[in-house]
């Protein structure tokens, strides 16, 4: 497992902050990360719905095998292989949480897992609703970078693995929306902004109007916590690759342009509102006593804002991405009591690693972070509530 964050697990091990989460890449200020996936199916095999437990496990050891045999340097990339059915529950979430698996892979039956390359940028999910779902992960906004590196996956693992592939229909997949292509681009983006001014509705409408849907913060039947959205493109059918990448990608820019003059206008009308916002966040986050996963990520929520907008310099990116990783239940289990640790009051945890955290910060600065200063006259009203 991955995960420059030490944790108490068996092995002593230093987790690393997941490539996706490091709080760079292009646009990074709206944009937290991209992923580029495909949907496959091996042939001749039942979808893993429909499969029986041997079924899958042949598929599952049909597949290990060509990330792990010898012959795997004939593979562009190499891979380690999880069976999530032979690991503890909190592994599995841990997995979850660093976005390498999903919540119905974990939640499955039978032989099924995860194959990553040592970058934490690739990954395949192996026996989730489709045989293999590719994925490319990094932060900022790179759809096609990734797609260069998932394409140049997908035609070696093809090359090992004979796809179901149909002429009329393209790769088959398990549900009908993912057929064609298989193709999907998500980014998960920051847009309090919007959620501020009270746009982010007519935005999202008029994306949903060319293709793209939004999911929350853990994908698909999750909440938006955060202002973190994630969009992705809805149909992989009828287009290539090259155009859906183009296609999705154009409308996130445009998604971007509106998050950064939404928050222009806050900068120009509400600047007063906005420090106050970052002041009692940072109340709450120094002193709490218990504070949820939600709770934690609204309030940096409204640090990074601040951060994104020129109006706090108390803390990084970087240092808002680790304590929200850290605070993730299973990752913070893992960092408190390691893999075999017994659950705690992680509400009461994570506030305790929240004043630490936000309290060691300002002891070593010697200084108070600063919040940019409020001009006095007069000023427009704008609508600020979150």
């Amino acid at each position: 497992m991955s995960g420059g964050v030490e944790a108490k697990d068996a092995g002593k091990r230093k987790r690393l902050i997941p490539p996706w989460f490091d709080g760079g890449g292009p646009e990074g200020d709206v944009v937290i990360s991209t992923r580029v996936r495909l949907a496959r199916n091996l042939a001749g095999h039942r979808f893993p719905e429909h499969a029986s437990v041997a079924e899958k496990e042949e598929i599952f050891d049909k597949a290990a095998a060509s990330f792990r045999a010898p012959s795997r340097r004939k593979l562009v990339y190499e891979f380690e292989v999880i069976n999530v059915g032979r690991i503890g529950k909190l592994e599995q979430h841990f997995l979850v949480e660093e976005r390498v698996a999903s919540v119905s892979l974990i939640k499955g039956e039978g032989s099924r897992g995860v194959a990553r390359d040592k970058d934490g940028k690739l990954s395949v999910m192996i026996n989730e609703e489709d045989h293999l779902r590719i994925q490319g992960m990094d932060s900022g906004f790179r759809p096609d970078d990734l797609w260069d590196m998932v394409s140049k996956a997908d035609d070696s693992i093809g090359g090992a693995l004979k796809y179901a592939y149909s002429p009329r229909l393209g790769f088959l997949t398990a549900c009908p929306t993912n057929s064609g292509t298989g193709l999907r681009i998500s980014c998960l983006v920051h847009l309090p902004g919007l959620v501020l001014t009270k746009t982010v509705d007519q935005v999202l409408q008029g994306a949903s109007q060319v293709g793209v849907s939004t999911r929350g913060f853990l994908g698909e039947h999750s909440d938006i916590l955060g202002n973190i959205f994630q969009l992705s493109n809805r149909a992989t059918m009828g287009l290539s690759e090259a155009e859906f990448i183009e296609s999705t990608s154009n409308t996130i820019k445009e998604i971007i342009g509106h998050e950064r003059a939404a928050r222009k206008r806050l900068v120009k009308d509400a600047k007063p509102e906005i420090g106050d916002k970052i002041c009692r966040a940072l109340g709450i986050l120094r002193n709490a006593q218990m504070l949820g996963f939600a709770e934690l990520l609204n309030l940096t929520s409204i640090l990074r804002l601040g951060i994104g907008c020129g109006l706090y310099d108390g803390y990084s990116v970087d240092d808002l991405n680790k304590i929200v990783l850290l605070a993730m239940p299973a990752h913070l289990q893992v960092y408190i009591h390691g893999l075999d640790g017994a659950p705690s009051d992680l509400d009461v945890v994570r506030a305790d690693l929240a004043r630490s955290f936000f309290e060691e910060k300002r002891a070593k600065a010697k200084v108070e972070p600063s919040v940019a200063p409020v001009k006095r006259g007069r000023r427009k009203k704008t609508e600020s509530g979150a």
